[in-house]
């Protein structure tokens, strides 16, 4: 778009979507498209008739009550809309109360994204009703191939325990809800979290798979309500509780409760320390989640004890592939010597200190020359540990040390580390992947993401 010059209309994606083009099946109204309240008519007048749009984002403008009120009616007709997005923060409540009656009737909606919409609390009842609404249409006997909205993201709203409350309280039982990112959402303390954990444990929400819950200030109360919860929610897979102001003690409530089923955790930012993650170990070892498979313990303080423990006890789930992210912690050998007997197939220790003092470059070298180390392991992420030069010129030597060493490795990231841009270390790369030319090596840090690569 020129400087100056009027946003370009939406005129040509209307008549695609009017002559339902079947190539169209994903329309996302990028900010440099003019959006106002007749643009959303006339697109809701074609959408009615369409069977071929599957998605439909336009969060990046203002949505009116009045265009919500068009799409409302639009989603009511419309029998093949499978994910939806609209608005941006100014969409509210009231455009929230205008889209409802649309939720309701959407005999095909499956994903309803309204993260950082500037909802509250007060537009949370007429979303549950709706979400309730839409249950029953998903059960009607007309209506059996529709199992209803199965993935519901509230992030970034503040909705807070009331909201919670009542979203719930509206929604009643949720047979077909898989996913529900509740991320940021200003939930602080057992109060808010209670409406959920009694949720889970009336079995209200059978189906849930994925709980998001990162961003809130959850801590140990709200943590050992929720726990309480967890024997019930058999089919939870995911677990996400990513800066949720977790210590040592909420760790240990946790731990124990986790769900049979669980296949992935994510504890990233909660300061859970060793205590924690001798609690975490202890749970494992005990068979407490024989599925996990992924294991993010990104800063959450733990030392060489905390993280020899975890590792030790992975040996007991049963997943065929193994994740453990340990950024931004602190291993020294003793975590080295018990990763590398553990059933990992991609370990990140980006920001480990292991080149510091009383870091574990040394037992890593040492380790990675010996065949049975890291046997299982593809992925291996060293970044941003302040490894120089000749460090991490012996670690690559001694990954070429043994034709049996590192047998599965398909990807080392040694970016971020003071001597990953000297030529002596690009030698040495260089030599590695001759002897294994399967094998990439990652030496940029702009390769690697915030995190490391693989955080």
């Amino acid at each position: 778009m020129v400087w100056g010059s009027a946003p370009r209309g939406i005129d040509d994606l209307v008549a695609r979507v009017s002559k339902n083009d079947p190539a169209l099946v994903s329309l996302c109204l990028l900010k440099g498209r003019r959006f106002n309240d007749a643009d959303a008519e006339a697109l809701a007048s074609a959408l009615e008739r369409n069977t071929n749009l599957r998605e439909l984002s336009a969060t990046a403008h203002a949505v009116s009550t009045a265009a919500a009120t068009a799409l409302a009616r639009a989603l009511a007709a419309n029998r093949t809309l499978y994910s939806l997005d609209l608005g941006n923060r100014s969409f509210g409540d009231e455009g929230l109360v205008a889209l409802a009656p649309g939720i309701a009737a959407s005999a095909s909606l499956v994903q309803l994204n309204l993260e950082a919409k500037g909802l509250t609390a007060a537009g949370c009842a007429t979303l549950g009703e709706a979400l309730a609404a839409n249950s029953r249409t998903a059960t009607s006997a007309d209506r059996t191939e529709y199992t209803g909205i199965a993935e519901l993201l509230l992030g970034q709203n503040s909705l807070g325990g009331d909201g919670l409350s009542a979203l719930l309280e509206g929604v009643g039982s949720s047979v077909g809800l898989h996913t529900l990112d509740l991320s940021s959402c200003s939930l602080e303390g057992k109060g808010a979290v209670q409406p959920l954990a009694a949720a889970l444990q009336q079995g209200k929400l059978p189906s849930l798979g994925v709980l998001r819950l990162d961003g809130n200030t959850l801590s140990g109360t709200g943590i050992a309500a929720l726990a309480d919860s967890f024997g019930a929610a058999a089919s939870l897979q995911q677990l996400h509780l990513q800066r949720c102001c977790l210590g040592p003690e909420a760790a240990a409530a946790l731990a124990p409760a986790l769900p049979s089923a669980l296949q992935v955790l994510n504890l990233a930012g909660n300061t859970i320390g060793s205590r924690g993650a001798l609690a975490l170990a202890a749970a494992m070892t005990a068979g407490s989640v024989p599925q996990l498979h992924k294991l993010v313990l990104c800063d959450c303080g733990l030392g060489d004890d905390g993280i020899a423990a975890v590792a030790a006890a992975l040996g007991a789930t049963a997943a065929g592939s193994l994740t453990l992210d340990l950024s931004g912690n602190t291993a020294g050998s003793a975590a080295m010597a018990a990763l590398a007997a553990a059933p990992l197939t991609a370990l990140c220790l980006h920001d480990c200190k292991l080149g510091g003092p009383g870091g574990g470059a040394v037992e890593l070298t040492a380790l990675l020359a010996q065949p049975a180390s890291f046997a299982q392991l593809k992925e291996l992420d060293l970044s941003g540990n302040g490894l120089e030069a000749s460090q991490l010129q012996a670690l690559l030597k001694a990954a070429m040390a043994d034709a049996g060493s590192l047998p599965c490795l398909r990807l080392l990231v040694i970016a971020a580390n003071p001597g990953a841009a000297e030529a002596e270390v690009a030698d040495a790369v260089e030599r590695l992947q001759d002897l294994r030319p399967d094998l990439d090596v990652v030496r940029r840090a702009a390769d690697t993401g915030e995190g490391g690569l693989m955080g």
